[in-house]
């Protein structure tokens, strides 16, 4: 039997809920501006920091504000209309009062200071509070609250605050004592992740993380096994923006990619937010913005989702609900054919493991992936393995560095079997060689200033047949080609860059700044340096052009060769036949995100696709010829989004 989330229509909003929007808060009228915006599934403030309804629990702060509607009433009217209810918890924090009683329950700097901000203060999670007391916390809520989800926030080792300030590592007595026993060592000092030491204690994170995690899940499925618990059964993640940082505008198609994964196995939850940032909870980004990631989640099989601060009714700025209503309101209308979606790309793009803030390279592959319109998949590389590469042609390895045991094998394989690999940056050559690619790495030179690659052979970029010259940043990785691998690039070395009299190159090399190299039944191209950062930070149109052609070089093929590169492209396989799905990003402007231009005339190829319908879906017109290569859809106009039905 399958569990509710299984081919759900999820449209998401979460509710941040104030303790003061409890005072007022009537269930029925929550309930119901929750079904007249679409919604199926909400995420409302249960417990941690502070409970939403009258725990008996003593280190659990009760809010004084409980005299609107209580919990219980909030989640049976949104049964009452169909909606699931999620419990929002939060046990990173506790108030002072709590602390008072518990200073053990705290996190701790190097020099035994708490993080206190606003009354709440900052917990560990090797702490007896997050380990233990967590348990009895769900056993009093999900024993007295019908909910159908769990989700956790800031959840793990938080060493930062609302304000961005970093902390370093835990020094609590239960850390201490914990690394110890596990180590033999006491605590690494400072935070440097080339620290042999430092990474032990990563390592040690993620072991006392996983082991807090599943015991909470034990503790959830226990009460109810149809309890969905975030990062098991459904992944949330958040496209938000913050003061002062730069947004990346593919970040919701990201997001809803790496969720679902090639499998498309996960429900992704990835939550549009509202509000500009930790400081301005109650001022909405722009309208355009916030339509851009709705459609984006849609069309790379994720859900819409909206995450807002307070209640849909007492918003201070409602200025973009229309912006995702209108998102809510396609998905409904089509819900049948969206949980129903699989991939059919035929191209992974592999990132690094960790998450950060920015991903240089694997943002710039993600730009050039989506300007040549080419459908792709996109993981972290602890997830390659076999099965993600089912179906897979050409695999780009975005600067992952060390591979983990058997993936370089793994990869050997598939190029040997027909696949083509691109390897761009550190890919862990140095300590476990590809042999696909073909090269030996024997150094890596920084620092360089103006030195540039030289196109060997222009025939073979056609898109850079006018362009003799390939900056690369300033990291060039040496390699030593095997004698069967070609060189296509070489390195020109430093050369003066001023005054401009004196601005002209005397010396050329043999250093390789492309490689191809045949193995078996495919090929393996390596790039030793960090294209895609290259081009993410610079954004230049020859150096789009030119990984364009590496990518035509390895055997990727564009679905629309004349659109223009601000329009994204997706395919996926439905019960049916496949969906193509096309959204507008043309209104991002600088750092603004403006209502998207239309484009008129939108032409598409599949190869090999048979069809006996075309459909539009979204407002537009399509017309469609089967030809001997394949099928040759023409949209008449694109405006923010399109979803065309191939049966």
């Amino acid at each position: 039997m399958a569990h509710w989330w299984e081919k759900y229509p999820w449209r998401m909003v979460q509710t941040n809920l104030r303790e003061i929007d409890m005072a007022d808060i009537d269930a029925e009228a929550y309930a119901d501006s929750l079904a007249q915006f679409g919604a199926t599934v909400v995420t409302l403030n249960a417990g941690g920091i502070l409970a939403s309804y009258p725990s008996r629990l003593p280190y659990q702060q009760v809010s004084e504000y409980l005299t609107g509607s209580s919990l219980r009433q909030l989640v049976d009217a949104c049964h009452a209309r169909g909606i699931r209810v999620i419990a929002r918890m939060d046990f990173s924090k506790i108030p002072l009062e709590v602390y008072r009683q518990h200073p053990n329950w705290a996190f701790r700097t190097e020099t035994g200071e708490i993080v206190e901000q606003n009354g709440y203060v900052q917990t560990c999670q090797n702490s007896v509070y997050q380990r233990e007391k967590t348990s009895e916390i769900f056993t009093e809520l999900l024993s007295t609250h019908p909910f159908d989800g769990v989700y956790c926030n800031m959840s793990g080792f938080v060493a930062t605050d609302y304000s961005d300030r970093v902390y370093g590592l835990c020094h609590c007595e239960s850390c201490r004592r914990a690394y110890l026993a596990e180590t033999g060592q006491p605590l690494p000092a400072g935070s440097n992740p080339a620290d042999p030491a430092f990474r032990r204690y990563m390592a040690f994170q993620m072991k006392c993380a996983g082991a807090t995690r599943a015991a909470m899940v034990k503790t959830i499925k226990g009460i109810n096994p149809e309890i969905a618990v975030d990062k098991v059964d459904y992944l949330r993640t958040e496209s938000h923006s913050e003061i002062g940082y730069h947004i990346f505008p593919y970040s919701a198609s990201s997001n809803s990619r790496r969720t679902v994964g090639p499998l498309h196995d996960r429900v992704s939850d990835n939550a549009s937010v509202d509000f500009m940032g930790f400081r301005y909870r109650d001022s909405s980004v722009s309208p355009a913005l916030l339509a851009l990631r709705q459609w984006q989640n849609l069309a790379n099989a994720g859900s819409v989702s909206l995450y807002i601060m307070g209640r849909l009714d007492n918003h201070a700025d409602r200025s973009g609900f229309d912006a995702s209503r209108k998102a809510f309101a396609f998905h409904q209308r089509h819900e049948e054919l969206f949980t129903s979606l699989s991939s059919a790309a035929q191209v992974l793009l592999v990132c690094k493991n960790q998450a950060a803030r920015e991903e240089p390279e694997g943002y710039g592959w993600i730009r050039t992936l989506t300007a040549g319109h080419i459908p792709f998949d996109e993981i972290r590389c602890g997830e390659l393995d076999q099965k993600v590469l089912a179906g897979k042609k050409l695999v780009i390895l975005a600067d992952v560095g060390r591979l983990a045991p058997g993936q370089a094998a793994l990869l050997d394989d598939f190029v040997r079997q027909g696949g083509s690999l691109v390897a761009s940056g550190d890919n862990g050559q140095a300590a476990q060689p590809l042999a696909c690619l073909g090269v030996e790495v024997t150094g890596e030179k920084k620092d360089h200033m103006a030195a540039v690659l030289e196109v060997a052979r222009p025939e073979v970029f056609p898109r850079s047949r006018a362009a003799r010259y390939i900056p690369f940043g300033p990291v060039l990785w040496q390699l030593q080609p095997r004698e069967e691998t070609e060189t296509l690039l070489t390195l020109v070395p430093e050369h003066p860059y001023g005054p401009p009299e004196c601005c002209y190159c005397t010396q050329t090399s043999e250093q390789p700044g492309l490689t191809v190299h045949p193995w078996g039944e495919g090929k393996g191209i390596c790039l030793p340096w960090k294209a895609g950062s290259f081009y993410h930070t610079e954004g230049h149109q020859n150096t789009l052009d030119f990984l364009l052609d590496v990518l035509e070089l390895a055997g990727a093929q564009s679905l629309a060769p004349a659109l223009t590169p601000m329009v994204e492209l997706t395919l996926h396989k439905t019960c049916r036949g496949l969906l193509v799905q096309l959204v507008n990003a043309s209104g991002c402007f600088a750092n603004s995100y403006l209502p998207p231009l239309p484009v008129y005339n939108v032409e598409l190829c599949l190869p090999g696709v048979q069809a006996e319908r075309v459909r539009a879906l979204a407002g537009g017109n399509a017309a469609y010829k089967q030809t001997e290569s394949g099928l040759c859809i023409t949209l008449d106009k694109l405006g923010e989004y399109e979803a065309i039905e191939i049966l």
